[in-house]
């Protein structure tokens, strides 16, 4: 075949391939992104310090205010399981463990919270927020299933028990006769 030949064939397959219609493009949800003044705000949530460094998108609202955020992984649940949705826009596919931790709340009092762990160590709180590895941490007991107690009988009922047996029994061998 000749060369311009298999030019122009090469360029009708480009032109005839069609684009993967179904391929969902990336995009970093508003609610993974992390506004540089929030930074300040450490008595509502405590951010890793790798999250400090940035990098950082500029981005100007209608009224001229200047404002700078980066990405930042959170995990989102409901009711067909949790997901994690990481800085580049992609969701993680590893395993996500349930674990708690005691805290001391506004009050002095201790309460239990739950956290997340990936399996390549990254740490979320309850809202789904990044969060430093915590010092002391203890695994959440797994749902046992779910089984069905017996009561256990009184007297009277277990009086009553043997004499039903007693009578069937009696019944079985007149029948037998």
């Amino acid at each position: 075949m000749r060369k311009k030949s298999k030019e122009l064939l090469d360029n009708l397959n480009k032109i005839t391939q069609k684009e993967n219609r179904f391929q969902v493009e990336k995009t970093i949800p508003d609610t993974n992104r992390l506004w540089k003044n929030q930074l300040q705000d450490e008595f509502i949530h405590k951010w890793p310090k790798e999250y400090h460094k940035g990098p950082w998108n500029k981005e100007v609202d209608d009224e001229g205010n200047v404002d700078y955020w980066t990405p930042f992984d959170r995990i989102y649940g409901g009711l067909y399981g949790i997901t994690l949705t990481q800085k580049d826009g992609t969701e993680y596919t590893g395993k996500i463990h349930k674990k708690r931790r005691l805290v001391q709340g506004m009050d002095g009092k201790n309460f239990y919270t739950e956290v997340r762990v990936t399996a390549d160590g990254r740490w979320f709180d309850n809202g789904g927020f990044p969060i430093d590895p915590p010092t002391k941490v203890e695994e959440n007991e797994e749902n046992k299933e779910v089984t069905f107690v017996k009561p256990e009988l009184t007297e009277e009922e277990k009086a009553e028990q043997v004499k039903y047996q007693r009578e069937a029994e009696a019944d079985m061998l007149k029948k037998l006769k």
